[in-house]
């Protein structure tokens, strides 16, 4: 019975964390995020970007790593691409990033005119 309960405690846990980021993209969404700070990585093919975030997701390699491995965007090291407005970045990759808390990655692939970015957001302000 106690695993139980450390199971529903952990669920708990992670349920709370969850909703504190929903209310963090929320709250930065209402204010009107000016800039953010993001890393990429660029590939041409869906299912490239998809194999990569699996590979980030096991644990493999980390977002930089990949980036440096797997990004078509060789501008930034570590897909970085620095602070940047609304009008710096295309529409639809914006969009993706207000959605994604702080120090996250998106969780499928966003298609920009560019090709599929996997986006790291790592400040707002």
């Amino acid at each position: 019975m106690g695993k139980d309960k450390g199971a529903a405690a952990g669920g708990k846990a992670a349920a709370a964390k969850a909703k504190s980021e929903a209310a963090a993209v929320a709250a930065a969404k209402e204010k009107g995020v000016e800039m953010m700070e993001c890393r990429h990585i660029l590939v041409e093919k869906h299912s490239k970007a998809v194999e990569i975030l699996e590979i980030i997701n096991s644990g493999k390699m980390g977002f930089n790593e990949a980036a440096r491995e797997y990004s078509i965007d060789k501008a930034g090291k570590s897909g970085l691409l620095g602070w940047k407005r609304r009008n710096e970045l295309d529409q639809d990759f914006w969009n993706a990033a207000l959605e994604v808390p702080e120090g996250k990655y998106t969780k499928e692939p966003v298609k920009t005119q560019y090709g599929y970015h996997i986006i790291m957001v790592q400040a707002r302000k």
